[in-house]
């Protein structure tokens, strides 16, 4: 009777390990997280609607705003846009990239433009992890496509869903920031990605690839200073490498994009600007400021950073990484040597603020950390599992592992439970705590009616902008201050440096908020 037992369960099991072979599939699950992914962004997308400008969004771009209203010629404003990063770099700042990207923001061109602020970032942010891991995982690992998808998707959903609250306005709503940051650390993935495939692309592929990542390259190191460092130190970690496995001969043309990026980098970090911000700042020295990076680096990822839903996600990725590592005749060496360098990739992108500030305060510092902590998190947890991997299936048949194309029943029930998991946990989540995701806090204020208020507020003050007349503007304060939208305001004293940019902005004597 046992035994009838015994054979009826394994039948069971049978039956069901085969039903949910083919309901999870490579493809259907790309297509799945695709789906929640993009579905996931569009209340942020929809939120955007009621964004508007605030802080150096006037103080830098009124000069591109003014030559826009003047000649309402795209050209003009560009050039307008290269004459103040020339000045920002041999007076205030050496990012040259970052300031010419900051000298325009969308509202340049129109008060409503500054919507496109949101698609801009999570656009670029988005294209640029899909591009990086696909030159990753297809063409140096030749891993399968749709697989390379999927774990774009869940590690694009930790990085924007699952950010700090402390960053999200400033990553993505709030455009001076977001292009110093997320815009050029986007750009460094595409970078990185373009060198990359110049190694496995052939004929006028390749070249276009060399291209593209030479202009990239310059571009990069001469963007925000975490980003440039951190791809300082990717690249002169890729040159030894290159260097002692002796593959210059397959790598040689990459010399010339990495040239390039140095040349930006040296731009950047030599600019006469750099040294007249330095005597207002009070930051730390370079030993102790790499020394706290650790630390704080760690700390920021056992408190903050690594959440449920991120070790979630890992353990999402881990049957799709296994399934990947089949593909590939590397056998991933010196895992823990792979681990401690990402670690410190990670804290290095720490270092530069508290070199020149001492502090990580500000919430885009916090999310360009973030997002630089997911990815080698996930990058990784995808090395593990491959040396793990390696060193389980060696000696064993093609035919003992089965087809590699297609998931195990263990993977299948894996993902299942996974996906199972972070739903129910994320609806118990969402309820006590609404602004947990970032999609949750952005259907909170439009539900609530925040969102509406407080673009209705700064609507009605554009009004009063446009059509000033003499002597101080005075506004209202505002209503609300939804978490994503709002980042400053203009003060109560027209002297106020945000008061300032707002007054050259649109050409009038001066503004300030009415006393409460």
């Amino acid at each position: 009777m046992n035994e009838d037992l015994g054979t009826r369960v394994n039948q069971v099991k049978e039956r069901w390990d085969k039903r949910i072979s083919k309901l999870v599939t490579p493809g259907n699950f790309a297509i799945f997280t695709t789906v929640v992914y993009v579905c996931s962004l569009i209340p942020m997308l929809w939120i955007a609607w009621y964004n508007y400008p605030s802080a150096d969004d006037y103080s830098i771009g009124s000069n591109c705003h003014q030559v826009w209203m003047a000649t309402h010629n795209v050209f003009a404003v560009i050039w307008q846009g290269i004459l103040r990063a020339v000045d920002d770099w041999v007076h205030w700042m050496g990012y040259f990239t970052s300031n010419f990207l900051m000298a325009m923001p969308p509202s340049s061109f129109g008060e409503r433009g500054y919507v496109l602020t949101t698609w801009i970032m999570l656009g670029m942010l988005s294209f640029s992890v899909i591009y990086l891991f696909h030159a990753i995982f297809v063409k140096a690992f030749k891993a399968d496509k749709l697989l390379s998808h999927s774990v774009s998707m869940l590690v694009l959903f930790a990085s924007v869903q699952c950010m700090c609250p402390a960053g999200r306005c400033e990553a993505f709503y709030w455009y001076s920031g977001a292009a110093n940051y997320i815009f050029v650390h986007s750009m460094s993935l595409f970078f990185f990605g373009l060198l990359i495939s110049a190694v496995y692309d052939k004929g006028k592929k390749r070249i276009w690839d060399l291209c593209g990542a030479s202009f990239l390259g310059f571009f990069t190191g001469g963007g925000n200073q975490m980003s440039a460092l951190n791809g300082a130190i990717v690249l002169l970690t890729a040159v030894v490498l290159i260097s002692v496995c002796k593959s210059w001969n397959r790598c040689r043309a990459l010399a010339v994009p990495i040239g390039i990026f140095y040349v930006g980098f040296i731009l950047n970090v030599a600019a006469p600007g750099n040294w007249v911000r330095a005597e207002d700042a009070n930051g730390m020295n370079p030993v102790k400021a790499v020394l706290v990076s650790f630390y704080d680096c760690l700390d920021r990822a056992m408190s903050q950073w690594t959440i449920w839903p991120v070790v979630v996600i890992m353990i999402t990725l881990i049957p799709l990484f296994w399934h990947m590592a089949d593909r590939t005749s590397f056998c991933f060496p010196c895992p823990l040597v792979v681990l401690i360098f990402g670690f410190c990739l990670s804290s290095a992108m720490l270092t530069p603020p508290l070199f020149a500030v001492g502090n990580m305060e500000a919430g885009r510092l916090q999310a360009l950390a973030y997002l630089m902590y997911i990815l080698m998190l996930s990058l990784s947890v995808g090395y593990m599992t491959g040396w793990v991997r390696k060193r389980w299936t060696d000696g064993q048949s093609k035919e003992a592992l089965g087809n590699s194309k297609q998931f195990s029943a263990e993977s299948c029930w894996c993902l299942v439970g996974c996906v199972l998991f972070l739903t129910a946990g994320s609806v118990l989540t969402i309820i006590p705590e609404p602004h947990y995701y970032t999609f949750s806090s952005a259907l909170t204020e439009l539900s609530n009616g925040n969102a509406k208020a407080y673009g209705d507020a700064l609507r009605a003050r554009m009004e009063i902008y446009r059509n000033a007349g003499e002597g101080i503007i005075k506004v209202d304060p505002l209503p609300v201050q939804p978490a994503l939208l709002y980042f400053s305001d203009i003060k109560e004293t027209p002297d106020d440096w945000e008061n300032q940019g707002l007054s050259r902005y649109y050409g009038f004597e001066g503004a300030a908020v009415r006393k409460k």
